[in-house]
């Protein structure tokens, strides 16, 4: 059985998004920046920034409050990326983060 919701928002997405914009740290490997995430929702985001990734890729973002999140990249375009985190995050902390 899976662990994915049997349900699918609008776009395609598993959940909606919230608007939710923030500079948090990106790690990918060695490689640390600044990086913008544009909107969130428990099972990812997207995400800004001059940070160079390519789908599939995997890498951590420490939002505000919480250890970081393991993500992978989902699709990029332009210095946008779309990511899928690798376990939802809890929907109590992700209403008090996203606050």
């Amino acid at each position: 059985m899976s662990d994915e919701p049997a349900f699918v928002a609008t776009g395609g997405r598993v959940a909606d998004r919230k608007n939710f914009e923030v500079e948090v740290q990106f790690r990918l490997g060695a490689k640390r920046a600044m990086v913008k995430v544009r909107d969130i929702s428990p099972f990812g985001a997207r995400v800004s920034g001059v940070f160079l990734v390519h789908e599939g890729d995997r890498f951590f973002l420490k939002l505000p409050s919480i250890e970081p999140i393991e993500a992978t990249v989902a699709w990029v375009s332009d210095f946008e990326f779309g990511c899928k985190f690798a376990r939802p995050i809890n929907p109590v902390i992700f209403e008090a983060v996203t606050r």
